[in-house]
């Protein structure tokens, strides 16, 4: 079964075994529904999980003091994609749209190669001829997602207007 990376273990958080998470998800809530998560192929029960201004943290059964959970620091927190919230529409997961073929209208551009995310919208970095071209992932851009075809159709115009192009 498929895995998505929801977060990365930063540190340990107090002596009972608690961890303090950065999450990878715009949703931090979700760390409330936890039932399991898998750090490497070990699955874990999510004892507790509290999602405070200062940020989240779990507590997974069997990690019970410091010690163990400073064997868990750095490693990724990942769930089943069953287990995944749900999208609304026009939303998509970035494991699903890295890798796409780009297209500006029937010009087949490149393919999408990493997502950043800096807050008003995510820029799509995606790999060219002319180089690495940066978009913002907005709908005047972004004419159509098919993440099941692998493809990304842009709006020419638009396209020409906002790219920037890495030197």
């Amino acid at each position: 079964m498929e895995r998505l990376v929801i977060g990365n273990i930063a540190k340990p958080q107090g002596i009972r075994g608690e961890v303090k998470i950065s999450p990878l998800t715009d949703d931090t809530a979700r760390f409330n529904r936890l039932k399991k998560v898998y750090i490497g192929s070990v699955m874990y029960e999510v004892q507790s999980a509290k999602v405070l201004p200062g940020g989240v943290f779990v507590k997974f059964k069997g990690v019970d003091d410091r010690n163990a959970a400073e064997l868990l620091r750095g490693k990724d927190i990942e769930i089943d994609r069953d287990d995944a919230v749900k999208l609304p529409k026009d939303r998509y997961f970035i494991v699903d749209v890295i890798g796409c073929e780009v297209f500006k209208g029937d010009e087949r551009i490149g393919k999408l190669v990493d997502v950043l995310q800096y807050g008003a919208a995510d820029v799509y970095v995606i790999s060219t001829s002319k180089g690495r071209a940066m978009i913002p992932a907005i709908k005047r851009i972004l004419i159509d997602v098919d993440i099941t075809q692998k493809k990304i159709i842009l709006d020419k115009e638009a396209f020409d207007d906002l790219a920037v192009y890495e030197e």
